[in-house]
């Protein structure tokens, strides 16, 4: 049964409230009855026109609905305008013994002193500014819940407020942004049954003092949203199951600052400056059950007074470097970080710490000296760390001490508290529970039960295919290839620079784009000398030294040089192709050649586009530091997912352009040169075509179809075949670029030698070079540069060099007899 009354403060007299109220009623009358049989027609003229298809209210029902809401509109209308008004119900859903007033209103300056006896009182968006200490006494012997939310005056809560409130359990204040202090007397003779204090996105600058709470165990204390700076020495001192200290402002907290304070679960999580987190600032806590540092900024966890501790969540964090030593966590059966290598530590503890399995190890060695002394012989096999219901409790003995550092007890899970505002004494579990007693001969279940063996902690995220707990390289075959291909492409790419800027007066279109791809390879070989060089440093142990190596200067820089190297080197390997492509098909066409001005324009634009795209994960799309080897392949927001989809793309049409480029210049040739297989030099030019085009494709179709399978959620190969990958495919353009377009080029011999003449080393090969070239300056008919005109009965048609224009030299013996190199 629900009964609903209204108490305001007026000055209209009753019998002026009865004569309006019966106006009203009549007037309601009389509109019924004029409109009852419009609206009936209306009603049964739309339910022929939908054939029955649609289920209508009858016309009274509906009317009465859409009048019954007009009231309540009426109503909220007029409770608006009060000074103040209250609603009261009884028998409520949750309790049938309870009953709650709502009061709100912009005259409201304290409790209401006239409502009836009440389990639970809420007020809201109210003008009272102190909470007195008679305030609730008219209600102590039935209040249970005290809700106070929307409160822009409130700023004091006198002492002994809630003194005598026989059955308070649950107080909630929110929106009071003036509320800054709460005196430690406050709380004091409060009643045992007090369970809840929420006090949240007020203005509190300090955590209140509750050591003067006379109450048992509290179920929660949440001070989420408030503006606490910094908790101090001793601050501290309660009994909770729930210490919920989110979203504030603190930056530190000092050593014992929960001193003597027994929490089961304590949050921190969303203070983002909690930086200064002193290495004992847990001391002196006791029956820890859950730890939330998400969100912060701290930079080291400490371990003082977390032996009970079994789940551990410090995610979103990245500043915390280093994740403490297994051993210091006995109970600890969940862990939620946030770098899977830290993971890595609790799955191998030898080598994450490896003094701290040394000493376990000489403790286990003491141990077992003392059972065979003592005569108790038993297999070394069980565990020590089984699970077990009860929690040991400590003795003052030191065998004792060591006993319990050796002991890793599993305790009861944790049942998450609901965080709502009901509270349910009846169906209370809680955070502590009874310690039982270590038998007497503890030396002998010692005895029975000695290994190294650690629980198996479950850890989040697990290492996966981007970030392992193997080492960079993973195997010593891969970490010796990569020195193979790293000194392969760093000593090609630095040849050719020298030649090449040795001569400078020389340089011509193709030599100058023939130097930016030599410096893009030249980086691409640098990024493979910095993953080499940590895989040596950080070898077998990888995870101890991967927070400073992916969030530090090295990975970024190696990861910068990767994707710059990239794009400037399919950049350049593009412009290249299609120059030579011009050249060759387009011979007759002298004066419409690359100009070096225009090179050079054309390359700065490559320059910027490729600086862009290597710059980008720096400022958070994507991401250098997702995995250990610096690529960007991280894709959590569509940002990231545009950017590597560009990637992939502007890679895949350069190598498009690439095969079409060559497959022109390979069928310009002509006919015969393409179908004769009977001299030795007829297929070395289409060879050489087909070996550049397969570098291209063997760089980047690997890259492109593993790259795409992975976006789209499927990825086919681990990271130890993706380092594979890395080590043979993704760097082999880099490698043999400097070979096929330069090194074994008869041009690149000549200005090799050439400079070495000027120290004075090789002078005959030099000269002999130079009169080669020299004597290699004659002009041909430009319809046979590109290999047309082959049913000529002429084929003994030389195609040499021309000086005159521009350098280029495809070398062709004749129409039977095509050269063997293909010079830029």
């Amino acid at each position: 049964m629900k009964s609903s009354q209204y108490y305001r403060k007026n000055k209209v007299s009753k019998v002026k409230f009865l004569n309006i109220l019966s106006n009203f009623f009549i007037k309601f009358g009389l509109v019924a009855f004029i409109l009852l049989p419009l609206l009936s027609t209306n009603a049964f003229d739309t339910a022929k026109l939908l054939n029955g298809n649609a289920t209508l209210l009858h016309p009274l029902e509906h009317f009465m609905q859409n009048m019954t809401s007009a009231v309540e509109n009426a109503n909220q209308a007029k409770l608006a305008a009060l000074p103040w008004w209250c609603h009261y119900s009884s028998d409520l859903e949750e309790n049938e013994n309870e009953s709650e007033s709502h009061c709100e209103g912009p005259k409201l300056f304290k409790i209401p002193q006239n409502l009836p006896q009440i389990t639970r009182l809420s007020i809201a968006n109210a003008k009272f500014k102190v909470l007195r200490e008679a305030g609730l006494r008219k209600y102590s012997s039935t209040l249970r819940d005290l809700f106070l939310t929307n409160l822009n005056d409130f700023y004091q809560i006198e002492s002994g407020a809630f003194k005598n409130i026989l059955n308070i359990r649950t107080i909630y204040i929110s929106q009071a942004p003036k509320l800054q202090y709460i005196s430690s007397e406050t709380f004091s003779h409060i009643s045992p049954s007090f369970k809840t204090l929420r006090i949240i996105n007020c203005g509190l600058r300090e955590i209140p003092n509750m050591s003067l709470l006379s109450a048992g165990i509290l179920l929660q204390l949440d001070f989420e949203g408030n503006q606490i700076s910094e908790i101090l020495e001793n601050s501290v001192r309660i009994k909770t199951e729930q210490l919920i200290l989110d979203n504030n402002l603190i930056t530190t907290i000092q050593r014992a600052a929960f001193n003597e304070s027994e929490i089961g679960r304590l949050s921190l999580k969303g203070n983002k400056n909690l930086r200064m987190l002193h290495e004992y600032a847990f001391e002196g806590i006791t029956n820890i059950r859950e730890l939330d540092l998400s969100s912060t900024a701290i930079e080291l966890l400490p371990t003082i007074g977390l032996d009970t501790l079994e789940e551990l969540r410090i995610q979103y964090t990245q500043s915390l470097k280093h994740i403490p030593s297994v051993y210091n966590f006995k109970n600890l059966e969940r862990a939620w970080l946030t770098h899977s290598f830290h993971c890595c530590a609790f799955k191998f503890p030898s080598r994450h710490d490896p003094m701290r399995y040394v000493q376990q190890l000489n403790l286990i060695g003491k141990f077992e000296s003392e059972c065979k002394s003592k005569g108790y012989i038993h297999p070394v096999s069980r565990n020590i760390y089984e699970s077990s219901s009860h929690r040991m409790k400590r003795t003052t003995s030191n065998d004792s001490k060591e006993y319990n550092s050796l002991n890793m007890n599993s305790m009861h899970s944790i049942n998450t508290y609901d965080d709502s505002n009901k509270i349910d004494d009846d169906n209370f579990e809680g955070f502590f529970h009874e310690p039982a007693i270590v038998p007497n001969d503890y030396l002998e279940a010692i005895c029975g039960n000695l290994t190294l063996n650690i629980k198996n902690v479950k850890c989040y995220p697990k290492p996966d295919a981007l970030n392992p707990c193997e080492d960079v390289m993973g195997s010593n075959w891969l970490r010796g290839s990569v020195w193979v291909v790293v000194s392969l492409t760093v000593i090609g790419n630095v040849s050719v620079l020298v030649v090449l800027f040795s001569n400078r007066s020389e340089l011509t279109v193709p030599k100058f784009l023939m130097c930016n791809l030599a410096f893009a390879d030249f980086c691409m070989g640098m990024y493979l000398l910095f993953l080499a060089s940590i895989d040596l440093h950080s070898m077998s142990e990888y995870f101890n030294y991967a927070f400073d190596w992916q969030y530090g200067l090295g990975c970024k820089t190696a990861g910068f040089l990767t994707v710059f190297a990239g794009h400037l080197s399919i950049f350049t390997l593009t412009i290249i192709t299609v120059e030579r492509w011009f050249a060759i098909t387009r011979a007759m066409y002298l004066n419409k050649r690359l100009k070096f001005n225009t090179a050079v324009m054309v390359m700065i634009g490559g320059w910027i586009y490729s600086f862009i795209m290597a710059t980008l994960p720096l400022f958070g799309i994507s991401n250098y530091s997702s995995t250990s080897i610096c690529l960007p392949m991280e894709a959590q927001d569509p940002l990231d997912i545009i950017y590597l989809i560009t990637v992939l793309a502007v890679n895949g049409l350069g190598f498009f352009i690439v095969v079409v480029c060559y497959a022109q210049i390979y069928f310009s040739l002509g006919t015969e040169t393409r179908t004769r297989s009977t001299t030795s030099g007829e297929m070395t030019v289409a060879k050489k075509m087909a070996l550049l085009v397969f570098t291209n494709f063997a760089c980047w179709a690997p890259i492109a179809f593993f790259g795409l399978t992975a976006l789209a959620g499927y990825p086919l190969i681990d990271v130890t075949q993706s380092k594979i990958l890395l080590v043979f495919f993704y760097p082999i353009n880099s490698c043999a670029n400097p070979y096929l377009y330069a090194i074994l080029t008869t041009q690149y011999r000549r200005d090799f030698f050439l400079l070495l003449s000027r120290f004075g080393i090789c002078n005959q090969k030099a000269r002999k070079y130079k009169g080669n070239y020299s004597n290699s300056s004659h002009t041909i008919p430009l319809h046979q540069l590109t290999g047309r005109g082959s049913t000529s009965s002429n084929h003994h048609n030389r195609l040499t060099r021309n000086n005159h224009h521009e350098g280029r030299l495809i070398c062709l013996e004749n129409e039977n007899e095509k050269a063997k190199d293909v010079v830029v």
